[in-house]
């Protein structure tokens, strides 16, 4: 099974995308979406481990930290999975794509 030429990858360059507009703003959206979720893990672990000595309402800024990161991070998460669903096409079953229970297309 051989790969495709140097031609042949340039020529597909060439070629449209075929994804609609909203694939498009969504992808650029998705991506905003992860690397803000990436830097609120970062900020939460940060503030953590610094803000133990500050106190804000009898707690430390440490735990208000996990008290709204957590939750942030799982609504952006939520965001981005319901997001996929909506916006990005169903992939027909074929060959490339992956399968979700492999062990029970094989039965």
């Amino acid at each position: 099974m051989a790969g495709k030429s140097i031609a042949e990858r340039l020529a597909g360059l060439e070629k449209p995308d075929e994804i609609s507009d909203s694939q498009e703003i969504w992808a650029t959206i998705r991506t905003i979406l992860v690397v803000s979720r990436v830097l609120l893990f970062v900020v939460i672990i940060v503030i953590s481990e610094i803000m133990e000595q500050y106190f804000f309402r009898e707690l430390s800024l440490a735990i208000w930290s996990l008290i709204i990161g957590i939750p942030l991070f799982l609504l952006v998460s939520i965001v981005i999975i319901n997001g996929d669903k909506m916006f990005n096409p169903v992939v027909d079953e074929d060959e490339t794509a992956t399968l979700k229970h492999p062990i029970r297309k094989r039965v």
